[in-house]
């Protein structure tokens, strides 16, 4: 299994050009999720899974920088981590591939670290009162 990055949001920018080099340099496989991918479960855009034929349709989507990880072991995802701090690349959802999510599509993964930021974000601002 190789590793793999899904990034969302990011494609053209230059923080999008930053991750592709820290992940690049680290192996992973990067890939860039149109909003057209976002109904297929997270193991196939992570290339873990046959791609099935999604239903067509309008897709809302999402503005927001996402990441979801799917490293080889924890020492590779410690190290993505670490560049990104030192290269102060900052994705605020960020999220890694799971038994439990992998059969998840992106709106769902999306919908679910959405509210776990917005939780650690007011619970760091109540700390600091």
């Amino acid at each position: 299994m190789k590793a793999s990055v899904l990034c969302y949001n990011l494609k053209g920018t230059k923080k999008g050009k930053q991750i592709a080099m820290i992940f690049g340099f680290l192996g992973y496989k990067i890939r860039h999720v149109e909003k057209e991918e976002y109904g297929l479960p997270l193991k196939a855009l992570a290339g873990m899974g046959e791609v099935q034929e999604q239903a067509s349709g309008s897709v809302d989507g999402f503005s927001e920088e996402m990441l979801v990880m799917n490293p080889v072991g924890e020492t590779m995802l410690d190290k993505a981590l670490f560049l990104m701090r030192k290269e102060k690349v900052q994705i605020g959802l960020k999220a890694v591939l799971t038994e439990t999510n992998q059969e998840w599509n992106s709106l769902e993964l999306y919908e679910e670290i959405k509210k776990e930021h917005e939780y650690m974000q007011k619970n760091a601002a109540e700390r600091k009162e």
